[in-house]
This record gives structure tokens, sequence and C-alpha cells, in this order.
């Protein structure tokens, strides 16, 4: 089996755990290893090249950001897409989005900044060719500067697993939404108003984001479920 070499995010990963987390979540995020697929963790381990010990630490993680779920004497089996449960993703990501760009705007030091700075320069450049791998980097990218400078850890590894669950939805359906010039301004609007260091402003333009990120989700639901892609069970009433 091939091993793993090339890699989408820029991680500093400082262990083999960390390396594999990365590795493993990259792969899910963009289907490489496809949603109901099981797994194996020797298998896993062949296909990155990382030991068992390392790649069953990281399931472990996946498993709580609900990316994996391990049957024992069964496998590893990779997460169906939760349509319904994507709302819900987006819904818990205002509030915690909300103060990761207000503490980013107080907080961010001046090579933050400037690293946000360089961020918007590239989104600017991704208006023009509409490369999702490459959005999909620059997302990751964002996402982790923002959870640093906002000097909240929890804040920021709750918001960074809220982050990859939307990166692998809008990964997944990439061709319904090819055109990233709206969903690029939104993250400008956003670091340039940090970079500003008004919260104000960055609360205004997390809102905005968010307010498109669901309009998004909400109309790919419907247009699967209208071409029966996509079954929608209804919760039944307690008696």
């Amino acid at each position: 089996m091939t091993k793993r070499t090339d890699t989408l995010f820029d991680r500093q990963a400082v262990s083999h755990t960390d390396r594999a987390y990365g590795l493993l979540e990259e792969l899910i995020v963009t289907g490489e290893l496809a949603p109901g697929s099981q797994w194996s963790e020797t298998a896993l381990g062949e296909r990155l090249g990382i030991g068992r010990s390392p790649i069953r630490d990281a399931l472990q993680k996946l498993a709580f950001q609900r990316l994996v779920h391990i049957a024992p004497r069964q496998g590893v089996f990779i997460s169906e897409i939760d349509y319904q449960g994507q709302l819900k993703v987006i819904q818990a990501r205002r509030d915690i989005e909300h103060l990761i760009v207000t503490q980013a705007a107080l907080c961010a030091t001046q090579a933050e900044r400037q690293a946000m700075t360089g961020l918007m320069a590239e989104l600017r450049k991704l208006k023009k060719n509409h490369d999702m791998r490459g959005y999909m980097r620059l997302h990751f990218a964002l996402t982790d500067v923002l959870g640093i400078a906002s000097r909240n850890s929890y804040a920021a590894e709750f918001y960074a697993i809220l982050q990859t669950l939307s990166r692998r939805f809008l990964y997944f359906h990439k061709k319904r939404h090819a055109d990233l010039t709206l969903i690029c301004d939104l993250h400008v609007d956003q670091l340039k108003a940090i970079v500003k260091g008004s919260p104000e402003a960055a609360q205004q333009a997390a809102a905005a984001r968010n307010d498109y990120a669901e309009s998004l989700a909400r109309d790919t639901i419907m247009e699967m479920i209208a071409s029966s892609e996509l079954q929608v069970s209804t919760p039944r009433r307690p008696r």
C-alpha cells in the first residue's frame, strides 16, 4: 500500500500522534477515507507510514470529534456526514466564533496580525481561481491563527472541531458551490476587522459569515432532499 506523503493542511506536528491525527483528519475531510468505509488500525498505519500506537491515540480524538466510530472487534468506521446536524454545528459556531474574533481583535500580537494580513492577500487571490483545496488550506490556517490569537485554548479547541466539520461538509459539496468569491470576501472582512483591532466589526463580520454558511447548508440540504439524494427522518413526538 502506498504511503501518504503529501499534505493539504500545513501543520507543525510535535509527536507521531499529532502527525497521525493531522493526516487522518485531512483524509476524512477530503473524502479520501470515504464515509461509511471500514478500516483497521493496521491498514491506516500502513497507509500513513505510522505505527499503531499513534494511530490508535489519534483515532480516539477523531472519535470524540464524531469523525470516526470505533467498534470493538470490528474496526474503525468513517462517519457519514450528519446533514441534519450541520445546521446545529453552525448554530454552535456562531457563539464560539463571536468569542474567538472578539478576543483575537483585542489580544492578537503584531506578528499574528501580520499573518492575518498575509491570509487576506491569499484569499483575494483565491477568488480568481476558485481552488477548493486551496480554500481548505487557508480555512485551516485562519482557524489556527484565530484560535491562537484569542488567547483561550478551550474556546480554540472547540472552534477547531466545529470548523473541521464545516470544512468537510463544504468540501463534499464543492461542485454545488464552485464560486468562492463571496466566501473569501466574508473571511477577508472578518480578518480585516481583527487586524484593525475592532471587536464590534469583527463580530458583525462573523455573524454575516455564519448567516451565509447557514443559508448554504440549508440550500444544499433542500436540494438533496428534492433530488432524493437525502432522506430526512422526523423525530417522533412523545405521547
